[in-house]
């Protein structure tokens, strides 16, 4: 992975451009600010038991999208819940190994606040939406498109 002033990121052979997201949910000092951290955000409600197969359910689902690479299973942020209010299977923890995930954080959340489940990336302190870049080699896209600020677009 590399950074460039542009905000362009290259995960295995994607592009991505970074969006920054509207709301930054990954607070301070949960990774290092100076490098770029792929994460995947996982929906959660207090109370709520993660299973092996929503985990499979939520993978399938991301493996249909064309941003998600399996590098950013690297790093699962678990979004709405703390830590001592979820239950994680076993089993679930399995399928976690499976994926390579090295490292679980828990944000409690704002529940004003919408977070989309899905790939992001943490860079110089800010949650960021990776977008994928396409080359338009034969000049066929004559409309540029820009995500909203506001993050709907995901």
């Amino acid at each position: 992975m590399a950074i460039d002033e542009e905000l362009e990121v290259t995960v295995g052979d994607i592009r991505y451009v970074l969006i920054p997201n509207q709301y930054n949910f990954i607070p301070a000092g949960s990774f290092k600010s100076d490098d770029l951290t792929l994460l995947l955000v996982y929906l959660t409600a207090p109370g709520e038991t993660i299973s092996k197969s929503a985990l499979c359910k939520f993978r399938a689902d991301l493996d249909r999208d064309d941003i998600f690479q399996p590098s950013f299973c690297c790093n699962i942020v678990y979004y709405g819940s703390k830590k001592d209010d979820l239950q994680i299977e076993p089993d679930a923890l399995e399928e976690l190994a499976a994926w390579q995930t090295k490292t679980e954080t828990f944000v409690t959340g704002n529940s004003a606040v919408k977070v989309a489940p899905g790939p992001y990336i943490f860079a110089k302190e800010r949650t960021w939406q990776p977008w994928r870049i396409y080359r338009d080699f034969n000049a066929i896209v004559m409309t540029s498109l820009k995500p909203s600020p506001d993050g709907s677009g995901r």
